[in-house]
């Protein structure tokens, strides 16, 4: 169900490749993905989104299981969790890799 609502969302104008990842956004492995946001939010404590890509790009470096997914889609799976109730923002800010000030998430 949700791999059909990605590929709706894609662009309509779009050569082709939007279809396609769209396509690659399986229910299993978007709970993949969200599963390793909230097992890395669990152990580090609040993140950023950068540091939150930073710690999967390892994960998924070192595990098989974990999915190779794009920074873009390691936000959107995280405020997936944001929307669910499952991750929220923290009551402090951190800063991105280019030193601006970022929202950091923690768990619920």
């Amino acid at each position: 169900m949700k791999a059909l609502a990605a590929r709706t969302r894609a662009l309509a104008l779009d050569s082709g490749t939007s279809l396609e990842a769209a396509a690659l956004q399986t229910d299993a492995r978007t709970s993949r993905v969200q599963a390793v946001i909230m097992s890395i939010l669990a152990e580090y404590g609040p993140q950023t989104d950068d540091e939150i890509v930073d710690r999967y790009n390892a994960r998924a470096g070192a595990h098989p299981a974990v999915p190779t997914v794009t920074p873009q889609s390691i936000r959107t799976r995280r405020r997936e969790l944001v929307v669910a109730g499952k991750v929220r923002e923290a009551d402090a800010f951190g800063f991105s890799k280019l030193g601006n000030r970022a929202s950091v998430w923690c768990l619920a």
